[in-house]
């Protein structure tokens, strides 16, 4: 009981003062660091690692980090020997709270890299650089946050971000920091962040938005506004970085699929009752021109191939070329009437039309603008996902999901080769809400999917090369309408060199344990986060109060009926001034567990904020001793006690002291 309570309570103490701690250390941190941009490296099997830690915005200065900054870690893998980085790898890192072993710290940074290899959710690192987080679109404005590696009991749940209304579709941006979800019962735009899972604003778009595109510089978020009047049926553009509308631009009535070329020179935009795509300079942010399209054009795709984008028309099946350089169409191409989605695959070269009406679908080929494959599938095929090996289509009326070979497609006069997948006990592709976000993602990885399947109200994980789904878990009782991810994993961006972003936690010393399976290397890295004072002192006023108490006694034991002295520092959190003056400070006594309490006045000494108080405990007994003050705000059960034990028998000040 003895040890318990003393190393218990002074530990809490230690937690509940370690943001004035760091206001404190500030100038310290902030000399140890700065001085240039963080490199570490480390050296064992015949392999170094090189850890860098630089900002995202390259405007902070290098080596310097804050609470709440994002940045890049960068581990460079290599052999000593043959200098030749190592490719293929897995390493996994974490970043947590530096604690001593006499503070209940680990032993080793081994011992803290196996707690967290062991997956506990009691023992997660305070930011996990190995984890990837899943993001289900409900019918219910809803967006479900799913961490798949771990779970508190029988539940994944995250988070559940609340939006206005039901999203139609979701865009997010190259760091994934962000996600930009349309609204069109709303007529706004939600931005989540991922960081915190929670709506940072809505964008007021004026008339209902649906498609999102984000152009591939991630300049500018691209917004479909679908209405019946021409002069505001078009398209909003909103900057990406500081989240506000910059444009609208009307291009005609009808739905809206739009598609930027890779170099950000065009936006093309398709009006489905105008029979038009629109070409829009994506720079200036005005329209060019507007090119016929058949009756009715509901999907458009780019082919970095052709350096082209194609449109297919639902009432003809023809497939409309265009090239943002010229006046008119750069050719036509033609199916059956039917179609309702045109995609690429990676590459750009093999782009897919899904047909429902006749059940087909089409491969054409970018490089001769010809279809060079068809092929009959299952009932009703309503959509086409990609992998980076694997075509995925989803059927409206059937549970299968069929899946093409990438690498086996183009060759003409061939049948398509497909390979069946049950995607749940209902069809994926049926969903009382439709959306137009994908239902299909790639996971972390090259070789897995996630399937959202809505009318299961459950998201599926599959293995590709395996006969079935090998794992899944519910949305919890909602429709799972589309499926993002959101990958904070290590990504072996070049040869031998792994990154990921993150936004750092609270301020404070920090161990970067890192580990490699093959060969072993376990390795902690040390760095230093610099604490703002004014945030850190509102998070300690918030933790304790408007009043920090600072006990000065020595020792954790007293004879019982002993008269004794308690010392402290009272200090104002909002300012760090001392608090003079105070003539009611008081010291509550409570014997555990709560059995007996006395109070005692304190009186102020001499030195600015310090004050005492001496009074005798008579019964033997762990004591809670509170400080309060009623004039500043400091309310008696605030949390920053400390505990003392009072002896049955008389022990000698050298011995208690030495204690």
């Amino acid at each position: 009981m003895r040890s318990f309570l003393a190393c218990g309570g002074a530990t809490r103490h230690r937690t509940l003062l370690a943001a004035l701690v760091i206001v404190a250390l500030a100038p310290i941190l902030a000399a140890a660091q700065g001085s240039g941009p963080y490199r570490r490296s480390v050296v064992d099997q015949g392999i170094r690692v090189v850890l860098s830690i630089d900002h995202i915005d390259p405007g902070k200065p290098a080596g310097l980090f804050r609470e709440g900054d994002d940045v890049r870690f960068r581990f460079a893998i290599s052999d000593t020997a043959s200098g030749k980085p190592v490719q293929g790898a897995s390493p996994a890192a974490w970043m947590d709270p530096h604690r001593p072993e006499q503070d209940g710290g680990p032993k080793s940074c081994s011992e803290k890299v196996a707690r967290f290899l062991g997956g506990s959710y009691l023992s997660r690192a305070e930011l996990d650089l190995n984890v990837y987080y899943v993001l289900v679109m409900n019918d219910d404005a809803t967006i479900t946050v799913v961490d798949p590696l771990f779970g508190f009991g029988s539940t994944k749940l995250l988070s559940l971000v609340q939006l206005a209304s039901p999203g139609k579709d979701w865009a997010m941006t190259s760091r994934e920091d962000r996600v930009f979800v349309s609204m069109p019962d709303s007529h706004a735009v939600a931005v989540v962040r991922t960081d915190s899972w929670g709506v940072e604003k809505n964008i007021d778009i004026v008339v209902a938005p649906y498609r999102t595109v984000i152009q591939p510089d991630g300049r500018y978020l691209w917004v479909g506004c679908d209405d019946g009047d021409a002069d505001h049926s078009g398209v909003a553009v909103i900057d990406v970085d500081a989240g506000r509308l910059v444009a609208r631009i009307p291009t005609g009535r009808g739905h809206h699929d739009i598609v930027v070329d890779n170099e950000g020179r065009f936006a093309y935009v398709t009006n489905s009752v105008e029979g038009t795509i629109s070409v829009i300079d994506a720079r200036k942010l005005v329209k060019l021109r507007d090119v016929s399209a058949g009756a009715r054009p509901v999907s458009i795709s780019y082919s970095a191939v052709a350096r082209a984008a194609y449109a297919v028309d639902e009432a003809s099946g023809d497939i409309t070329v265009v090239d943002g350089g010229r006046d008119r169409s750069a050719g036509r191409i033609r199916t059956e009437a039917g179609a309702v989605q045109i995609a690429f695959a990676p590459g750009g070269r093999f782009g897919f039309i899904v047909d429902p009406i006749t059940d087909r679908i089409h491969i054409l080929d970018a490089s001769s603008n010809r279809i060079v494959q068809s092929g009959k599938v299952d009932s009703m095929p309503e959509s086409v996902f990609f992998s980076a090996g694997l075509a995925y289509v989803r059927h409206a009326k059937s549970d299968l999901i069929l899946m093409i070979p990438l690498d086996q497609v183009g060759h003409e006069g061939e049948p398509i080769p497909v390979v069946d997948l049950p995607g749940g006990q209902h069809p994926a592709g049926t969903c009382a809400h439709p959306t137009l976000a994908a239902g299909i993602v790639q996971a972390p990885g090259d070789n897995a999917v996630l399937i959202a399947n809505p009318l299961d109200k459950t998201v599926y994980y599959y293995t590709e090369g395996m006969a079935a789904p090998i794992g899944s878990f519910s949305n919890y009782g909602r429709e799972a309408r589309a499926v993002q991810v959101v990958d904070r994993s290590l990504r072996e961006r070049s040869p031998g060199v792994y990154e990921t972003v993150a936004k750092l936690g609270h301020s404070g010393p920090y161990d970067i344990p890192f580990f490699l399976d093959a060969p072993r290397l376990i390795h902690c890295f040390e760095m230093a986060i610099q604490g703002d004072s004014a945030t850190e002192r509102a998070r300690a006023r918030k933790i304790v109060g408007p009043v920090a108490v600072e006990h000065l006694t020595k020792g954790s034991m007293v004879p019982a009926g002993t008269e004794f002295t308690l010392r402290f520092r009272l200090t104002d959190i909002t300012t760090g001034a001392p608090v003079v003056g105070a003539g009611d400070v008081t010291l509550v006594s409570i014997l555990s567990p709560g059995t007996r309490r006395s109070d005692a006045p304190a009186t102020e000494t001499a030195e600015p904020g310090i004050y005492q108080v001496t009074t005798r405990l008579s019964q033997p007994g762990a004591y809670y001793l509170y400080i309060g003050c009623q004039s500043h705000g400091l309310a008696i059960d605030n949390p920053q006690f400390r505990v003392l034990e009072v002896t049955r028998s008389t022990i000698s000040q050298e011995h208690h002291e030495s204690r």
